[in-house]
C-alpha cells in the first residue's frame, strides 16, 4: 500500500484527497453505507413532499426577456389563449343541416356543464348570446357581411309592410285590395307571397323556407293550447331563419385553415378548465373528464368528427406522453444495460452492485433537485435518463478496473487504491465535463433547459459521488468472487508493432467523412414545435386546423389601435385586423346609411275572429297548390324544400279548418303579435345606437378589451406561420411597420411570442454548445496539463460529430428545439472516450508493464460505456411517440456511436503508434548513457 501512495503524492493534490477519502470508505463500508441510506431516504421523502411536476409551458423560458413578458402579460388580460377547444367537423361527404350544427355545439356544452366535476372547469362558452347584445349584434358583424345582410333587409321592407302597416284605406281601391288580400295580416302574408310565387320564374329558397317556417310554427301554435306563445318556441325566430350557418346565430364558427379551396368550415366550443401545472395528474385529468363528457354528447351527432385541441389540450397530452415514454424507456434501459453489464463484467454481482449504486445516485437526485429547483418541468422530466446512459459510464470504468485488480490482489484497500490510481483523474475530468456541459444551460434565458441542466448536472455528480462510497462499501462487505493471481503478473506485453500500417484506419474514417460530406449539407433545423409533438395525437392534428396565429397590439387608447391598423393594413402579409374598431366603423356606415333603409308605419294588427280561420285555411291551401304546381325547374335547390313548405301549409289548412274556435283565433293573435316584435327587432338592429361596451356580453367583450380596460388589435397572417420563414416575413413586417408610429406600443401576440422564443431558444442552444466546449477544453487541459494530449482527448468530437451530421443528412433527420439540446450533451459526455484513451496511453508511458494490448481494460470499459450511452437514448428513439424525444434519443444515440468509433479508428491508433515510435527511440538509446541535467 505504501508504494502506491508514495506514488500518487506526486499526482494532483485532489486526486490524493479522492483516494484517502475511499480507503477511509473501505476501512468503514458500514459506515459509509449507512450514511448513504439516511441520505438516500432524506431525499426520496423529501421528493414526494414537495418535487412537483410542473406541464406550464410558459415557465420553460425567463419573463426577464421583455418580448415573453410582454406575451405573459397579454395571455394574462385576454384568456382565450387557454381555452380548450373541441372541434367539430363533417365527415367527408356529409353536409349536415344547420339545427345539426347547433345541436352539436349545444349538447357538447350541456354535457360539459352537467357531468364534468366544477373544479375542472371555470366555464364553458359554445356561443355569444346574441338575445344579450341586443341591437348592436350587426356592429361585430364582418364588414362585408354587414353590407349583405344590408341589402337583405331592404328586400326584407315588402314583408314588413305586410305585416307592420295598416289595411288598405278607404274607398272602393281600398276595399278591393283588402277583398283580394284578406283582411289580417296573415292572410294578407299568404295572399301576398302566393302572388309572389306565380309571377316569379325562379323561386328563392328563402321563400319556401319562410312559407314551411311560418305554417309550422301555426301549427305548433294550435296543437299545444297550454303551451305559451313565445319567440323561439313556437314563433319563428327570425334570427334563426335568416341565418345561413352557425356563425349567423352567435356559434363560433370558423374556417378550417387547412383547406386549401376556403370551403371547410368547423365549429368550435370554447372550454376553460381549471387547470393546475403543477402536478402531472392535476393536468391532465380535467382535460381527460371533458373529453369523456365530449364524446359522450358526440354519439349523438355520427356525421361529425369531433374533437379536442387547443393549449390545454396540448399541453396534457405532450406531458402524458412524454411521462409515458420516460418511464418505458427508462425501465427498458435499465433492464437493457444491466443485460450488457453482466456479459461485459461475467459477473451477475458487479452488475447489481453498479445499478446499486446509481440507484443511490438517482435517488440523491431527486433530492438534489428537489431543494435546487423544486419541480420538475417537460425537458427536466427526462434527466433519469442522463443519469442512466451517461452516469453509469463513471461506474463502469470503477468496476472494470475494479475486476481487473481483485484478480490481481486480495486486500481491498489495495485493490482499491490501485482501481483509483488509475481511474479517478479520467472519471472526474469526464463527470465535470458532462455535468458542466449540462449546468451552462444556466447561462441562457432558457429556463426549462436550465432547470434540466441543474438537476442533470448535479445528479452526474452525485452518481459520481455513489462511485466513491456506495460501490466499494457494498464490494468491500460482499466482494465478487474473482479468481485471484496471486503471482501479479504484468498486465501484458506490448502488441505487435505495426509501424505506419496503424496509421490505415484514422486515414479511412478520413476519407468515411469526405466521402458523406455532401449529405451534411441536408441537415437543415426545423423550429416547427408541432413537429416536436407526437403525429397520432387528436390534439396535435386539430391544432392546425384553427387560427391560432396572430400578432396583438394593446393599449388603452383605441386612437392608438386605430394609428397601428392603419400602419399594418395593407402589409402584403397582412390578411385582415380585428378589434373594436371594427365596431365603431360599422356603426358609422349603418349611420350614413340610415336613410336607405325601409320605412314602415307601424300599427297595432286588428284581432282574429274565430270565422275568419277557414279563410286563412282556405289561403294557406291556395298558397301550397301554387307551389305544386310549379315546375321542378322554378326552384334553385332540389325540391325536398318546396315538398316540406307543401306539407306545412297543407297541415296548417286543415288545423284551421277543423278547429275554427275563438281560443284558437286568439292564440294565432297572440302569435301575430310576438312576430309583430320580430320583425320590428330585425329592422331596429340596422340602426343601432352608439356602441356600449357595458352591453356587450362577456363572451365578446372579453375578445376585444381586458377587464382593466387593455384594447387589443388583432392582426391576422395572410400565410401558413407553421412555416418558420412565413412567420419571420410576417412578425419583422409588422413590427417594422408598428415602429414607424409614434409612441407606439410593443408588438406581442403568439406569432411573435413563437418566434423570438424558438429564436432565442436556438441561440441557447448554441451559446450552450460554445460554452460546454469551452469549459471541457480547460477541464481537460487542467486535468492533463499538456495541451497536445488535450487536443487529441477532444479530437474525438471533431471527428466524431461530423459523420453524426452526414448520417443524418442521409436519413433525412432535422436539428430541431429537442435534439439540439443533445449537442452540448454529446460534447459533455462524449468528450470521456478521449479523456480516457489519453490517460490509457499515459498508463503505459509510466509504467511499461501495463501494455496496451488489444482488447485491454481500458477498451473493454470503453465499449461499454458506449453500449450503456446509445442504448440508453436509443430506446427513445425505438418507442417515444413524442417526436422531440424520439429525435434527441436518435441524435444521442448515433452521435454516441460515431464519437466511439471515431475514438477506436482514429485516436487509439495514432496513440499505439505514438507509444511505438517511443519504444523504437527508448531502444536506440540502450547502451548509452543519460548524464542528468543538473550534472552537466
Amino acid at each position: 500500500m505504501r508504494p502506491i501512495l508514495q506514488r500518487h503524492r506526486k499526482s494532483h493534490f485532489v486526486e490524493r484527497r479522492i483516494l484517502l477519502g475511499v480507503l477511509n470508505v473501505v476501512g468503514h463500508p458500514w459506515i459509509a453505507l449507512f450514511v448513504a441510506l439516511i441520505l438516500l431516504a432524506a431525499s426520496g421523502l423529501s421528493a414526494m413532499r414537495w418535487l412537483n411536476i410542473s406541464s406550464d409551458q410558459d415557465k420553460l423560458f425567463s419573463q426577464k426577456v421583455q418580448f415573453f413578458a410582454d406575451f405573459i402579460e397579454f395571455d394574462r388580460l385576454f384568456p382565450e389563449n387557454d381555452a380548450l377547444y373541441v372541434v367539430i367537423e363533417p365527415k367527408p361527404g356529409q353536409s349536415p343541416a344547420l339545427r345539426r350544427w347547433t345541436g352539436a355545439a349545444d349538447a357538447i356544452a350541456k354535457s360539459v356543464r352537467q357531468t364534468v366535476p366544477k373544479k375542472y372547469v371555470e366555464s364553458v362558452d359554445e356561443r355569444v348570446p346574441l338575445d344579450k347584445l341586443g341591437r348592436q349584434a350587426m356592429l361585430f358583424e364582418p364588414a362585408d357581411r354587414l353590407r349583405q345582410d344590408f341589402a337583405d333587409i331592404i328586400q326584407f321592407g315588402q314583408l314588413a309592410r305586410i305585416w307592420g302597416e295598416n289595411l288598405p284605406g278607404a274607398g272602393i281601391s281600398g276595399a278591393v285590395s283588402g277583398f283580394a288580400l284578406g283582411r289580417t295580416r296573415p292572410e294578407r302574408f299568404l295572399s301576398a307571397l302566393n302572388l309572389d310565387v306565380q309571377t316569379r320564374q325562379k323561386i328563392d329558397p328563402g321563400t319556401t323556407a319562410l312559407a314551411r317556417q311560418i305554417a309550422d310554427s301555426w301549427t305548433r301554435t294550435l296543437s299545444h293550447p297550454n303551451e305559451p306563445v313565445k319567440v323561439g318556441v313556437n314563433v319563428p325566430d327570425l334570427a334563426q331563419l335568416g341565418a345561413t350557418d352557425p356563425g349567423d346565430l352567435g356559434y363560433y364558427y370558423d374556417l378550417d385553415q387547412t383547406d386549401k379551396s376556403k370551403s371547410n368550415h368547423l365549429l368550435l366550443v370554447r372550454i376553460y378548465p381549471h387547470v393546475d401545472y403543477h402536478s402531472l395528474s392535476a393536468t391532465v385529468e380535467p382535460v381527460e373528464a371533458i373529453r369523456k363528457a365530449v364524446n359522450a354528447a358526440a354519439k349523438d351527432f355520427p356525421e361529425f368528427n369531433i374533437g379536442t385541441t387547443g393549449r390545454p389540450a396540448l399541453d396534457a397530452d405532450e406531458m402524458a406522453s412524454t411521462d409515458r415514454d420516460s418511464t418505458i424507456a427508462e425501465i427498458i434501459a435499465a433492464v437493457v444495460v444491466f443485460i450488457g453489464l453482466v456479459v461485459m463484467l461475467r459477473s451477475l454481482w458487479l452488475a447489481l452492485a453498479a445499478e446499486l449504486a446509481l440507484g443511490v445516485g438517482i435517488g440523491w437526485t431527486f433530492g438534489w433537485a428537489t431543494i435546487s429547483v423544486g419541480e420538475l418541468n417537460l425537458l427536466s422530466i427526462v434527466f433519469l435518463i442522463a443519469l442512466i446512459g451517461i452516469g453509469m459510464d463513471y461506474l463502469v470504468q470503477i468496476l472494470v478496473r475494479y475486476r481487473a485488480e481483485a484478480r490481481r490482489h486480495a486486500r481491498p484497500k489495495a485493490i482499491w487504491a490501485r482501481v483509483f490510481r488509475y481511474v479517478s483523474a479520467p472519471i472526474n475530468t469526464a463527470c465535470f465535463g458532462a455535468a458542466g456541459a449540462f449546468l451552462v444551460s444556466m447561462l441562457t434565458n432558457f429556463r426549462g433547459a436550465a432547470e434540466l441542466g441543474i438537476i442533470a448536472g448535479g445528479g452526474l455528480l452525485l452518481c459520481l459521488l455513489a462511485g466513491y462510497t456506495v460501490l466499494p462499501a457494498l464490494l468491500t462487505i460482499f466482494p465478487a468472487k474473482l479468481s485471484v493471481d496471486i503471482a501479479r503478473r504484468p498486465t501484458g506485453t506490448p502488441p505487435r508493432p505495426m509501424g505506419p500500417k496503424r496509421l490505415l484506419l484514422p486515414a479511412a474514417w478520413v476519407a468515411l467523412i469526405a466521402i458523406f460530406s455532401p449529405w451534411a449539407t441536408r441537415t437543415h433545423f426545423d423550429p416547427n414545435l408541432l413537429n416536436l409533438q407526437a403525429p397520432n395525437l387528436e390534439s396535435t392534428k386539430l391544432i392546425r386546423k384553427l387560427q391560432t396565429w396572430s400578432a396583438v397590439v394593446l393599449s388603452k387608447d383605441p386612437g392608438m389601435l386605430a394609428k397601428v391598423r392603419d400602419a399594418v393594413r395593407n402589409l402584403p402579409t397582412v390578411a385582415g385586423t380585428q378589434s373594436i374598431l371594427d365596431a365603431h366603423d360599422n356603426y358609422q356606415w349603418l349611420h350614413a346609411h340610415e336613410n336607405e333603409l325601409p320605412r314602415i308605419a307601424w300599427s297595432p294588427p286588428p284581432p282574429i275572429r274565430a270565422g275568419e280561420l277557414p279563410d286563412l285555411s282556405s289561403r294557406a291551401s291556395a298558397l301550397a297548390a301554387t307551389l305544386a304546381a310549379l315546375p321542378p325547374a322554378a326552384f334553385s335547390q332540389d325540391r325536398n324544400d318546396r315538398t316540406k313548405a307543401i306539407l306545412a301549409l297543407r297541415a296548417f289548412a286543415g288545423m284551421a279548418s277543423q278547429s275554427p274556435s275563438p281560443g284558437a283565433a286568439a292564440r294565432l293573435g297572440a302569435w301575430q303579435d310576438a312576430f309583430i316584435g320580430e320583425l320590428q327587432a330585425a329592422l331596429a338592429g340596422f340602426q343601432p345606437h352608439p356602441l356600449n361596451l357595458e352591453k356587450v356580453p362577456a363572451e365578446l367583450r372579453s375578445h376585444y378589451v381586458s377587464s382593466d380596460g387593455f384594447y387589443a388589435l388583432y392582426i391576422d397572417p395572410k400565410k401558413d406561420l407553421w412555416e418558420r420563414d412565413a412567420l419571420g416575413e410576417f412578425v419583422n413586417q409588422v413590427n417594422d411597420a408598428v415602429a414607424k408610429v409614434p409612441n407606439h406600443p410593443r408588438v406581442t401576440g403568439i406569432a411573435s411570442d413563437i418566434y423570438y422564443t424558438t429564436r432565442e431558444v436556438r441561440k441557447s442552444f448554441i451559446k450552450a454548445t460554445i460554452y460546454a466546449l469551452s469549459l471541457i477544453a480547460i477541464l481537460v487541459l487542467i486535468d492533463l496539463r499538456n495541451v497536445r494530449h488535450t487536443l487529441l482527448a477532444i479530437s474525438v468530437l471533431a471527428t466524431g460529430l461530423p459523420v453524426l451530421i452526414e448520417l443524418m443528412g442521409y436519413f433525412n433527420v432535422s436539428w430541431n428545439f429537442a435534439n439540439f439540446f443533445g449537442l452540448p450533451i454529446l460534447i459533455g459526455a462524449g468528450h470521456e472516450y478521449g479523456v480516457f484513451m489519453i490517460h490509457r496511453y499515459r498508463e503505459t508511458l509510466r509504467d511499461p508493464r501495463r501494455a496496451w494490448r488489444f482488447w485491454d481494460v481500458a477498451d473493454r470499459a470503453l465499449l461499454l460505456c458506449a453500449y450503456i450511452t446509445s442504448s440508453s437514448f436509443g430506446f427513445f428513439w425505438a418507442i417515444a411517440n413524442h417526436r422531440g424525444l424520439k429525435s434527441l434519443g436518435l441524435v444521442m444515440a448515433l452521435g454516441t456511436g460515431c464519437i466511439y468509433l471515431s475514438t477506436i479508428m482514429v485516436l487509439r491508433p495514432l496513440l499505439l503508434w505514438r507509444l511505438e515510435n517511443r519504444h523504437r527511440v527508448s531502444e536506440k538509446l540502450k547502451g548509452f548513457e543519460v548524464i542528468p541535467p543538473k550534472h552537466v
